[in-house]
This record gives structure tokens, C-alpha cells and sequence, in this order.
């Protein structure tokens, strides 16, 4: 980081599948459109439009943002020495986070860069202190869905078949992809990291029992390139 606290907009035009690993820094992500789902031990939490997630420091996760997902990052460097959250979960977005964030965007899309100096500094240091004030919830990984639907989309999430319709139909409303659409990503998420492995595409389809056909048919649209 080049700044103690940095402010930036992720735009993630197609399935981006983040390695695990610990975090450098801590950080909340405020998703703005679509849907991210962030790995922490066994749980996978899902992270919608409108909400945000807070991430720690030395904290060991992974973040698989679904394709057409914006998001923005408020990051806090390990030197700062103001009092930070030390746990992950989501975070409740005030009105006031919101606006700052919006104001924000809208200083990046302008093709501005953000400082800690001047208006833009003003803007983030306000930020900054409220997210470093915010508490944290980690109960459900899934707010917004019933136990049971939450069961189902963590056996979306693991590849398994899920046949509940009204689940389904509740999953979709709920993360703005279908079950469909899930299932075509989890797969070419686990695709993806076969392949970091060095295996080739007729060891992953028998890894993953399925077609090299399928994976090759399914890359170019999720991830915007061949494998």
C-alpha cells in the first residue's frame, strides 16, 4: 500500500476466482452490484449487492466475485495504529457509509486519483473512521435466506445438485444469478484451480466428472478466455 488507508473500485466483468491466502491487510468490500462469496475455514459467505463484508488483518480467506460484480475496497494498512475490528463477518452499511462511498466512485470514475490529501482525503478519512468503528456479524452466511435455504446454496457451492425448487427460486432472488448460472461458476472455480495445479483439461473433466467438451464450451463466457 502506498497510502495508510486506500480507497479503490473493482469492476469484475467475469468469474474472478481469488487464491486463499492471508491478508496484508484489513479491509471492507462493499459490493455495488452482483455477488461475492468469500471462503473463510469450511463457511462460504455470500456477499450481495447493497452489503458489505469485513476482512482482518492475517486473516486467511479467498473471494470469488460472480461475473458482472462491482465492488469497492476500504483498506487499512498493518502500520496504522488506530483501533481496527479484528474479526470477519458483515458489517451493517450506515447511510452515511454509503454516501461516502458514493462520492467516492464517483471521484474514481471521473478518472481522479484518491489522496489522503485534499477533498478526496477528507472524504476517506471519514470513511475510514466509521468502518474501523463497525462491528461485525458472522452467525449466518447467508442473510436474507431461510436455514434451509442456506443449505442448499452451500451444496451449490460444494457442486452438488440441488432439485428444492422454491429454494432455488429464493437463491436466485436472492444472489441475482441462477441456480444455473451458480453451478456453470462452481465448476469453472474448481477448473480453474486444477489448472493452477498444472493438470490439463482431460485430467480436470475426470477430476470434476464431466466433459473436456463442457469446460471448453463454458470458459470463454465465465471466464473470458479459453483455457
Amino acid at each position: 500500500m502506498k497510502q495508510a488507508i486506500e480507497y479503490s473500485l473493482h469492476q469484475h466483468t467475469f468469474l474472478d476466482v481469488g487464491s486463499r491466502k492471508k491478508s496484508h491487510t484489513a479491509y471492507m468490500l462493499i459490493m455495488t452490484s452482483g455477488c461475492a462469496f468469500i471462503r473463510l475455514g469450511k463457511a462460504e459467505y455470500t456477499v450481495t449487492a447493497g452489503n458489505g463484508f469485513f476482512i482482518p488483518f492475517d486473516c486467511l480467506h479467498a473471494v470469488t466475485m460472480m461475473p458482472g460484480s462491482t465492488c469497492s475496497k476500504v483498506e487499512f494498512s498493518p502500520r496504522l495504529t488506530m483501533a481496527i475490528c479484528r474479526e470477519a463477518g458483515f458489517v451493517r452499511m450506515t447511510p452515511l457509509i454509503n454516501a461516502l462511498s458514493k462520492e467516492l466512485n464517483k471521484w474514481l470514475n471521473m478518472g481522479n486519483e484518491i489522496t489522503l490529501e485534499g477533498e478526496s482525503g477528507n472524504l476517506l478519512r471519514v470513511l475510514a473512521d466509521q468502518v474501523a468503528k463497525l462491528k461485525v456479524n458472522s452467525k449466518s452466511t447467508s442473510p436474507g435466506l431461510s436455514g434451509h435455504q442456506q443449505l442448499s446454496l452451500t451444496s451449490l457451492l460444494k457442486g452438488d445438485k440441488v432439485t428444492d425448487s422454491k429454494a432455488l427460486k429464493e437463491i436466485s432472488t436472492y444472489t441475482g444469478f441462477s441456480a444455473k448460472e451458480i453451478e456453470s461458476c462452481v465448476l469453472m472455480r474448481e477448473v480453474l484451480k486444477l489448472s493452477r495445479s498444472g493438470r490439463k483439461i482431460s485430467q480436470i473433466a475426470e477430476a470434476l466428472n464431466t466433459s473436456p467438451e463442457i469446460i471448453s464450451s463454458l470458459a470463454l463466457p465465465v471466464l473470458g478466455k479459453p483455457l
